[in-house]
């Protein structure tokens, strides 16, 4: 069952969006949550794999051995679902979502949600927590653009403090045209701190993952996330898209 708690929710620097943009649509075996029209979130059917950017996260997870991860925007719960039934008991599981609407429809697009869940801005929680987690994993959007304080170097820093000394930032970045314009800036910033390196999804796909790694190198990222994920035929689709991953 999850747990929800409220902090700092409707802070000047990130509005919750409105709650009648939000609506889930079931499509025959598909569940999809929108937002003005833009797919969030999505299951399909009973299964917990996507075929889609969602995915591309969980390879991040098999990187610990008891992960303790920050998710920064619920949507309907598709992550968090996807890390639930995946890690069980392995994983101890934070999120922060700033709409309150999301968080109530996510008890009813993925009711199987086994996290504690709280209502604010993900940048103030990162800035004020005094946590470290293994890996933080970035999936906030305003339509189709990052909110702006997910891009600044503060927020950067911020998450950097936050990990643990091998910890991972892990970041679906969408590559439209405003994406594909703040690229070079923003991943500049994060090489900074971070070994970056950049994971193509979905074929056709406008998403990319930026994993970020504070200490491990792709060859150590790799073997980790090998020795501990199951085998299956999604997994190693994952792996080995991973396994291709260019550092920036």
């Amino acid at each position: 069952m999850s747990i929800f708690n409220v902090f700092g929710q409707g802070k000047k620097r990130g509005l919750a969006p409105r709650d009648e943009g939000f609506r889930i649509e079931d499509r025959g075996y598909e569940r999809v949550l929108k937002y003005d029209g833009i797919t969030y979130s999505k299951l399909r059917g009973r299964g917990i794999y996507t075929g889609e950017y969602w995915d591309y996260f969980l390879p991040v997870a098999y990187a610990f051995a008891t992960p303790s991860i920050l998710l920064i925007g619920l949507g309907g719960g598709t992550v968090a679902f996807q890390l639930s039934r995946l890690m069980s008991e392995r994983l101890r599981l934070d999120v922060v979502e700033l709409s309150q609407r999301a968080v109530d429809l996510s008890r009813r697009f993925a009711p199987a949600i086994k996290a504690n869940v709280m209502v604010g801005d993900g940048a103030e929680y990162v800035a004020a927590t005094g946590k470290r987690y293994d890996a933080i994993l970035l999936d906030a959007y305003t339509s189709s653009q990052i909110p702006e304080q997910f891009l600044q170097k503060k927020f950067v820093d911020d998450a950097y403090n936050a990990l643990s000394d091998d910890g991972v930032l892990a970041i679906n970045y969408a590559m439209g045209m405003m994406g594909i314009l703040r690229f070079a800036e923003y991943t500049k910033k994060l090489k900074e701190r971070f070994r970056v390196y950049k994971v193509n999804t979905a074929v056709f796909e406008g998403n990319v993952i930026l994993v970020c790694s504070k200490r491990l190198g792709k060859e150590e990222l790799l073997d980790r996330i090998r020795a501990r994920m199951p085998g299956s035929s999604d997994n190693e689709f994952l792996a080995r898209n991973y396994s291709r991953m260019d550092r920036l």
